[in-house]
């Protein structure tokens, strides 16, 4: 019994959410948004500490939720109601989830180890390779 309460307090003591203003992102995050999502004015930003690592969410308006690294750098950008952007995922990938599945679109791009997970419009998940070559429909 003491031990499940002294894990469920390390639990909650690993991760510190807590809102922070925009100018408080990283340079790269704000340049990301100010590029890619210029109309927006309804930003609102969180810093996520787990386990000592510093990560950065932020969710715009329409529903569009945003994922950086301590440095900057996108992880996940999800759309929800419309597609990721252009030139945010690389244009190999634009171009072949375009042949694959014509008409359905990018609605959330994540960046993994290795490659990018892609979910489109007709829900399917397709990994790919760093370099852009297709790998397989992500089945769970």
């Amino acid at each position: 019994m003491l031990a499940g309460i002294a894990y469920l307090l390390l639990a909650v003591g690993c991760k510190d959410d807590r809102e922070i203003p925009y100018h408080k992102l990283p340079a790269k995050a704000q340049n990301f948004i100010e590029t890619f999502f210029p109309s927006e004015s309804d930003i609102y930003a969180e810093r996520e500490r787990n386990d000592g690592d510093k990560e950065f969410e932020v969710r715009l308006g329409g529903g569009i939720e945003i994922e950086f690294d301590s440095d900057g750098n996108w992880e996940s950008v999800d759309c929800h109601f419309s597609t990721v952007p252009e030139g945010i995922v690389p244009q190999n990938i634009v171009a072949d989830v375009a042949v694959r599945y014509p008409g359905v679109g990018i609605h959330k791009a994540e960046r993994m180890p290795g490659g990018y997970e892609i979910s489109t419009g007709n829900g399917l998940e397709l990994l790919y390779s760093a370099d852009g070559t297709f790998v397989r429909i992500d089945r769970d």
